[in-house]
């Protein structure tokens, strides 16, 4: 892919590449184009595919790479900043890979007790943020052994890294919640962290215009198949940045394994077939919804029709009966008053 070269090596150097003079050069790679990686079909699986991602920052040597990513990504500084890290779930469960509703996350726990949970989703999925409320708190329900004090549950860090819209009524891209008492304005703990990061609100596509840690490492997981080619074509502005180069390092040999790319394609083959079973179930439901509805129909069209039927001859009776008293020479007020039938009844 010699255009794909040429467009990260002009990328790197803050330019943009000439449609006219490169006629290789994919449309959607116009240098008027704002935001063209969204549309571009890399070559390989990028840090955004759950494997991948499990393999580069949830493997027994991912620490330093995992490390650099939770401190940029949260912002710590100072003492709060990540030194030691372990990670609690280190193994790649092949046995389980194709299961329904397999959660492919990182689990982690730092030098100073605190527990982190990190996943990546593409796609938006039911009830989503009750799903990542739920995984949370499994991981700090979990820390207590029986006997243990509830004074030495550590504080537990939730991150879900979404290349969807999760809040379409705001801008920024990251949010961060932890309970909270809305009517003073006061927290009640940090025990329980929970932060959504919508890769897909991310427009920094220029490395020139990266600025922090944070910006940096975004880019390079929504953008990072633009670095999947030779090392050398990486910025020097993400080279700098801890943890990066190791981490497309780690995604170039992940996608050239046949074992990884056998895994992800027996994983995607597995969700399509989920995905397909599904929509034949609902499409049989709805037929068979469909044609119960017209069954019921019929049979509430034979109730009302009897319902119908009873009311009329009610009426007609009622309006003999009101006809024979008239001849007999009873009065209006009289019939009426026995029948329900007045004057006008029987003039039409």
């Amino acid at each position: 892919m010699d255009w794909l070269r040429e467009w990260a090596m002009a990328i790197s150097a803050g330019t943009w590449l000439d449609p006219e003079q490169h006629p290789s050069l994919p449309p959607a790679l116009d240098h008027r184009s704002p935001c063209p990686y969204n549309e571009v079909a890399m070559s390989g699986y990028s840090l955004l595919n759950d494997i991948i991602f499990k393999i580069v920052f949830g493997s027994d040597s991912s620490v330093p790479v995992l490390r650099a990513l939770l401190n940029a990504l949260l912002g710590l500084q100072g003492s709060a900043r990540i030194v030691e890290l372990e990670i609690l779930n280190p193994a790649l469960d092949k046995e389980h890979l194709l299961d329904k509703g397999v959660v492919l996350d990182v689990k982690a726990r730092d030098g100073q007790g605190r527990l982190y949970n990190i996943e990546v989703q593409v796609g938006p999925q039911n009830a989503y943020i009750a799903r990542a409320v739920y995984y949370l708190t499994r991981l700090f329900t979990g820390q207590l052994e029986k006997g243990e004090p509830y004074g030495s549950l550590a504080r537990t860090i939730g991150i879900s890294l979404c290349d969807f819209t999760v809040f379409p009524d705001m801008e920024d891209l990251h949010s961060t919640y932890r309970f909270h008492d809305r009517r003073r304005d006061r927290e009640l703990t940090d025990l329980l962290e929970l932060h959504f990061i919508e890769l897909v609100k991310f427009r920094r596509n220029k490395p020139h215009d990266l600025r922090t840690p944070f910006e940096k490492w975004l880019h390079v997981l929504k953008f990072g198949e633009l670095y999947e080619g030779e090392p050398a074509l990486l910025p020097e502005v993400l080279r700098q940045e801890e943890g990066i180069a190791m981490a497309l390092e780690s995604m170039r040999k992940a996608q050239a394994s046949d074992e990884v790319r056998e895994l992800i394609e027996l994983r995607l083959k597995a969700q399509h077939d989920e995905a397909t079973r599904l929509y034949y179930a609902r499409q049989e439901a709805r037929q068979q919804g469909l044609q119960e509805g017209l069954q019921e129909g019929r049979q509430e069209g034979r109730q009302e029709g009897r319902q119908e039927g009873l009311q009329e001859g009610r009426r007609e009776m009622q309006m003999q009966t009101a006809r024979q008293m008239l001849e007999a020479g009873l009065d209006w007020v009289s019939i009426t008053r026995f029948t329900g039938i007045v004057p006008r009844d029987l003039e039409s």
